[in-house]
Protein backbone atom coordinates (compact mmCIF):
# COMPACT_ATOMS: atom_id res chain seq x y z
CA UNK A 1 0.00 0.00 0.00
CA UNK A 2 2.79 2.29 0.56
CA UNK A 3 3.98 2.06 -2.65
CA UNK A 4 1.30 2.84 -4.41
CA UNK A 5 0.21 5.89 -2.11
CA UNK A 6 4.13 7.05 -2.79
CA UNK A 7 2.99 6.51 -6.88
CA UNK A 8 -0.07 8.14 -6.69
CA UNK A 9 1.27 11.44 -4.56
CA UNK A 10 4.08 11.54 -7.13
CA UNK A 11 2.16 11.15 -10.24
CA UNK A 12 -0.37 14.19 -8.46
CA UNK A 13 2.47 16.01 -8.05
CA UNK A 14 3.82 15.74 -11.70
CA UNK A 15 0.18 16.65 -12.83
CA UNK A 16 -0.53 19.81 -10.69
CA UNK A 17 2.61 21.24 -9.57
CA UNK A 18 2.61 23.68 -11.80
CA UNK A 19 -0.15 25.50 -10.94
CA UNK A 20 0.92 25.27 -7.62
CA UNK A 21 3.82 27.38 -9.00
CA UNK A 22 1.88 29.45 -10.49
CA UNK A 23 -0.41 30.05 -7.54
CA UNK A 24 2.56 30.56 -5.71
CA UNK A 25 3.86 32.82 -7.75
CA UNK A 26 0.27 35.04 -7.79
CA UNK A 27 -0.14 35.16 -3.97
CA UNK A 28 3.42 36.74 -3.73
CA UNK A 29 2.90 39.14 -6.30
CA UNK A 30 -0.74 40.21 -4.76
CA UNK A 31 1.00 40.66 -1.24
CA UNK A 32 4.11 42.76 -2.55
CA UNK A 33 1.93 44.89 -4.56
CA UNK A 34 -0.38 45.58 -1.35
CA UNK A 35 2.66 46.35 0.85
CA UNK A 36 3.98 48.31 -2.21
CA UNK A 37 0.86 50.42 -2.75
CA UNK A 38 -0.03 51.06 1.03
CA UNK A 39 4.67 52.08 1.26
CA UNK A 40 3.34 54.65 -1.60
CA UNK A 41 0.07 55.86 0.25
CA UNK A 42 2.08 56.38 3.00
CA UNK A 43 4.22 58.38 1.51
CA UNK A 44 1.97 60.62 -0.15
CA UNK A 45 0.70 61.23 3.41
CA UNK A 46 3.69 62.44 4.16
CA UNK A 47 3.95 64.71 1.57
CA UNK A 48 0.53 66.15 2.00
CA UNK A 49 1.25 67.08 5.18
CA UNK A 50 4.48 68.97 4.79
CA UNK A 51 3.46 70.44 1.92
CA UNK A 52 0.52 71.67 4.72
CA UNK A 53 3.06 72.76 6.80
CA UNK A 54 4.92 74.72 4.18
CA UNK A 55 1.08 76.27 3.57
CA UNK A 56 0.64 77.15 7.33
CA UNK A 57 4.14 78.89 7.52
CA UNK A 58 3.32 80.69 3.96
CA UNK A 59 0.45 81.95 5.86
CA UNK A 60 2.22 82.95 9.09
CA UNK A 61 4.33 85.37 7.00
CA UNK A 62 1.53 86.52 4.62
CA UNK A 63 0.03 87.52 8.39
CA UNK A 64 3.29 89.03 9.39
CA UNK A 65 4.19 91.30 6.02
CA UNK A 66 0.25 92.17 6.19
CA UNK A 67 1.24 93.81 9.72
CA UNK A 68 4.47 95.24 8.97
CA UNK A 69 3.07 96.68 6.12
CA UNK A 70 -0.01 97.81 7.98
CA UNK A 71 2.40 99.55 10.73
CA UNK A 72 4.59 100.50 7.88
CA UNK A 73 1.60 102.99 6.61
CA UNK A 74 0.43 104.29 9.63
CA UNK A 75 4.08 105.50 10.38
CA UNK A 76 4.15 106.70 6.48
CA UNK A 77 0.49 108.36 7.37
CA UNK A 78 2.26 109.99 9.97
CA UNK A 79 5.26 111.60 8.62
CA UNK A 80 3.43 112.55 5.88
CA UNK A 81 1.16 114.69 8.17
CA UNK A 82 4.11 115.76 9.84
CA UNK A 83 5.86 116.92 6.59
CA UNK A 84 2.81 119.07 5.58
CA UNK A 85 3.02 120.48 8.76
CA UNK A 86 6.38 121.35 8.56
CA UNK A 87 6.50 122.44 5.05
CA UNK A 88 3.11 124.87 6.29
CA UNK A 89 5.41 126.18 8.83
CA UNK A 90 8.64 126.55 6.72
CA UNK A 91 6.06 128.73 4.29
CA UNK A 92 5.25 130.91 7.00
CA UNK A 93 8.62 131.32 7.97
CA UNK A 94 9.42 132.17 4.75
CA UNK A 95 6.68 135.19 4.59
CA UNK A 96 7.79 136.24 7.44
CA UNK A 97 11.70 136.30 5.99
CA UNK A 98 10.54 138.05 2.60
CA UNK A 99 8.41 140.77 4.61
CA UNK A 100 11.52 141.57 6.76
CA UNK A 101 13.63 141.58 3.99
CA UNK A 102 11.37 143.81 2.42
CA UNK A 103 11.59 146.27 4.68
CA UNK A 104 15.25 145.87 5.36
CA UNK A 105 15.83 146.41 1.72
CA UNK A 106 13.18 149.62 1.70
CA UNK A 107 15.57 151.40 4.45
CA UNK A 108 18.49 150.15 2.68
CA UNK A 109 17.75 152.27 -0.19
CA UNK A 110 17.52 155.06 1.77
CA UNK A 111 19.91 154.82 4.31
CA UNK A 112 22.76 152.78 2.16
CA UNK A 113 21.69 152.28 -1.48
CA UNK A 114 25.28 150.94 -2.71
CA UNK A 115 24.24 147.65 -0.76
CA UNK A 116 21.14 146.92 -2.72
CA UNK A 117 20.42 146.96 -7.07
CA UNK A 118 18.03 145.23 -9.06
CA UNK A 119 16.71 143.03 -5.40
CA UNK A 120 20.63 141.78 -4.95
CA UNK A 121 22.25 141.96 -1.95
CA UNK A 122 25.71 140.61 -0.87
CA UNK A 123 24.33 138.82 2.32
CA UNK A 124 27.12 138.07 4.56
CA UNK A 125 31.02 136.87 4.41
CA UNK A 126 32.70 133.59 6.46
CA UNK A 127 36.33 133.57 7.10
CA UNK A 128 37.80 130.72 8.83
CA UNK A 129 41.56 129.84 9.41
CA UNK A 130 43.04 126.91 8.01
CA UNK A 131 45.53 124.52 9.79
CA UNK A 132 48.49 125.81 8.07
CA UNK A 133 49.53 129.21 9.20
CA UNK A 134 48.12 132.28 7.14
CA UNK A 135 46.20 130.13 5.21
CA UNK A 136 42.44 131.16 5.42
CA UNK A 137 39.05 129.63 3.89
CA UNK A 138 36.16 132.54 2.82
CA UNK A 139 32.78 131.86 1.63
CA UNK A 140 30.77 134.81 -0.03
CA UNK A 141 27.06 134.50 0.23
CA UNK A 142 24.92 136.78 -2.50
CA UNK A 143 21.10 136.65 -2.46
CA UNK A 144 18.25 138.10 -4.42
CA UNK A 145 15.98 139.56 -2.31
CA UNK A 146 12.54 139.90 -4.56
CA UNK A 147 10.05 137.38 -4.43
CA UNK A 148 9.63 136.67 -7.72
CA UNK A 149 13.15 136.18 -8.83
CA UNK A 150 14.75 136.20 -12.58
CA UNK A 151 18.21 134.88 -13.64
CA UNK A 152 20.40 137.92 -11.85
CA UNK A 153 24.62 137.92 -13.75
CA UNK A 154 26.97 139.45 -13.10
CA UNK A 155 30.77 139.41 -11.77
CA UNK A 156 32.30 139.80 -7.99
CA UNK A 157 35.72 141.65 -7.03
CA UNK A 158 37.32 140.98 -3.34
CA UNK A 159 39.81 143.23 -2.55
CA UNK A 160 42.25 142.41 0.64
CA UNK A 161 43.62 145.42 2.53
CA UNK A 162 45.97 146.11 5.59
CA UNK A 163 49.63 147.07 5.79
CA UNK A 164 53.03 146.03 4.80
CA UNK A 165 56.42 147.48 6.18
CA UNK A 166 54.15 149.95 7.76
CA UNK A 167 52.67 150.86 4.73
CA UNK A 168 48.92 150.76 3.20
CA UNK A 169 48.90 147.90 0.66
CA UNK A 170 45.97 145.91 -0.73
CA UNK A 171 45.96 142.46 -2.75
CA UNK A 172 43.28 140.68 -5.07
CA UNK A 173 42.12 138.18 -2.65
CA UNK A 174 40.28 135.87 -5.75
CA UNK A 175 44.00 135.81 -7.27
CA UNK A 176 45.50 135.05 -3.86
CA UNK A 177 42.43 132.08 -4.08
CA UNK A 178 43.86 130.90 -7.56
CA UNK A 179 39.94 131.63 -9.02
CA UNK A 180 40.34 132.63 -12.59
CA UNK A 181 38.53 135.42 -14.39
CA UNK A 182 35.50 133.19 -15.72
CA UNK A 183 34.65 131.79 -12.21
CA UNK A 184 34.53 135.66 -10.89
CA UNK A 185 31.40 135.75 -13.04
CA UNK A 186 28.10 134.33 -11.73
CA UNK A 187 24.79 133.44 -12.47
CA UNK A 188 22.13 133.57 -10.02
CA UNK A 189 17.96 132.61 -8.94
CA UNK A 190 18.01 133.18 -5.63
CA UNK A 191 21.58 133.07 -4.17
CA UNK A 192 24.88 132.07 -5.26
CA UNK A 193 28.11 131.19 -3.15
CA UNK A 194 31.61 132.32 -4.01
CA UNK A 195 34.34 130.25 -1.96
CA UNK A 196 37.91 129.34 -1.82
CA UNK A 197 41.09 129.04 0.24
CA UNK A 198 43.83 131.88 0.05
CA UNK A 199 47.22 132.17 1.90
CA UNK A 200 48.11 136.31 3.21
CA UNK A 201 51.40 137.10 1.73
CA UNK A 202 54.02 137.19 4.16
CA UNK A 203 54.99 140.45 6.27
CA UNK A 204 51.35 141.52 5.61
CA UNK A 205 49.02 142.50 7.97
CA UNK A 206 44.69 142.17 7.02
CA UNK A 207 42.76 145.02 8.02
CA UNK A 208 39.74 145.01 5.76
CA UNK A 209 37.85 142.96 2.86
CA UNK A 210 36.08 144.47 0.51
CA UNK A 211 33.27 143.03 -1.86
CA UNK A 212 32.06 144.52 -5.35
CA UNK A 213 29.46 143.39 -7.41
CA UNK A 214 28.62 144.56 -10.72
CA UNK A 215 25.39 143.53 -12.46
CA UNK A 216 24.82 142.88 -15.99
CA UNK A 217 22.35 145.33 -17.28
CA UNK A 218 22.77 147.92 -14.98
CA UNK A 219 24.98 151.06 -13.92
CA UNK A 220 24.38 150.40 -10.29
CA UNK A 221 27.35 148.33 -8.53
CA UNK A 222 27.31 146.49 -4.91
CA UNK A 223 30.13 147.15 -2.51
CA UNK A 224 30.30 146.18 1.16
CA UNK A 225 33.42 146.35 3.69
CA UNK A 226 34.44 143.85 6.33
CA UNK A 227 37.12 144.08 9.08
CA UNK A 228 39.30 141.06 9.43
CA UNK A 229 39.33 141.13 13.06
CA UNK A 230 35.28 140.90 13.30
CA UNK A 231 35.11 138.24 10.88
CA UNK A 232 37.32 135.85 12.47
CA UNK A 233 35.77 137.13 16.01
CA UNK A 234 32.26 136.06 14.86
CA UNK A 235 33.60 133.01 12.49
CA UNK A 236 32.06 130.61 15.58
CA UNK A 237 29.00 132.51 16.00
CA UNK A 238 25.32 131.59 15.12
CA UNK A 239 24.52 134.71 12.91
CA UNK A 240 27.20 137.46 11.64
CA UNK A 241 26.22 141.04 12.05
CA UNK A 242 26.70 143.30 8.92
CA UNK A 243 29.48 145.81 8.29
CA UNK A 244 29.14 148.26 5.86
Amino acid sequence: MNGKQNIIITALVHRFGGWGLLLLTLTLGVFLGYYAGNWHVLALHEKIEQQQATIEQLYQRAETFDYQQHIATVELGIERAASKNLQHELLIAQDENFALRREITFYQKIMAPELEANGVVIDSLELQPNIAENHYHFRLAIVQMERLRNLTKGQLAITLHGRQNGEAASYDLLNLANIEAKDRQFSLRYFTVQAGDFVVPDGFLPERIDIEVSISGSNQKLSRSFFWSRLLQRRNTPANASNT
